[in-house]
């Protein structure tokens, strides 16, 4: 059977869909049979990043509803690498339990992993999760909000499912931060840190995230959380301390008047649709 992985956030905005992603291509990489599929149900984005938009017919929602078959929703991203689309019309407050524990028993034979990128948060996605995923990966951010909204999170869930800790966007100018979030967190539970870096957000927005040999600093980061996922160790401050300054030395990348445009694009996209779902509760 597939080992369903659930990754989670206490709040949005703090680069979920992209190390989903980036942790699927990752292990597609190492031969594993990886599927992906956008539980982001309201504010998905998964398709954009991986750069199958066009390719999707229907979604996690229409297949749990019966309205399509398998192999229709499920859209071959690359070698070892599937994905299935989210929706932005319903939530999972419209989803019945039972019909996505169905889809995922027709999908266990298949891979070895599932990962299920959910909605940020603490609704119905989350209360799927606890009652259905092998384990959890938690998002956190160096901010004080992020790190609250994380221990919130990490209480509703730990009496449920184990729970691993994924530290995103932290910088070398910053270590203290780094070294205050370690010192509150279970070392046997933290997957891995991953350095901020404004490729990974132009790469996203390009649809171009598949192609690995731009990600740079992001490469080494992910494959040490993609090992510790399959077999965990707990790694020294010091590898993650020199990532990040692997990272502060990175050279970004050159920025045309297109890229630009795209971004701004999705910005005022994401923001309309964050109004028109703020109110509601997932």
């Amino acid at each position: 059977m597939s080992h369903l992985t659930a990754i989670v956030s206490g709040k949005g905005g703090v680069g979920k869909s992209t190390l989903t992603a980036a942790l699927g291509i990752t292990l597609a990489r190492a031969g594993k049979r990886v599927l992906l599929i956008d539980g982001d149900l309201g504010l998905c984005n998964l398709d954009i990043i991986l750069g199958v938009s066009d390719k999707v017919k229907h979604h996690i929602y229409e297949l749990a509803q019966g309205s399509c078959f398998l192999e229709e929703a499920i859209i071959s991203v690359s070698d070892n690498l599937d994905f299935i689309a989210g929706t932005v019309e319903q939530t999972w407050d419209y989803v019945f339990e039972g019909a996505i524990d169905t889809v995922l028993e027709d999908l266990g034979e298949i891979y070895d992993y599932i990962l299920l990128d959910c909605p940020a948060g603490i609704g119905q996605g989350i209360e799927y999760v606890k009652q259905h995923a092998d384990d959890v990966i938690l998002i956190q951010l160096p901010t004080k909000t992020s790190q609250r909204d994380a221990l919130h999170t990490r209480e509703i869930l730990r009496n449920h499912i184990p729970i691993w800790v994924l530290l995103n966007e932290f910088t070398y100018n910053n270590q203290e931060s780094l070294e205050a979030v370690l010192a509150q967190i279970d070392r046997e539970k933290l997957l891995g840190v991953v350095p901020y870096s404004e490729k990974i957000s132009l790469l996203s927005n390009q649809g171009n995230f598949i192609n690995e040999s731009y990600w740079g600093v992001l490469t080494e980061a992910i494959h040490i959380i993609a090992k510790n996922y399959i077999d965990f160790k707990v790694y020294p401050n010091s590898t993650w301390i020199q990532l990040l300054k692997s990272a502060e030395e990175e050279i970004p990348l050159k920025v045309d008047e297109q890229t630009k445009k795209r971004e701004k694009e999705k910005q005022t996209l994401l923001s309309r649709m964050v109004y028109k779902w703020g109110r509601r509760r997932w």
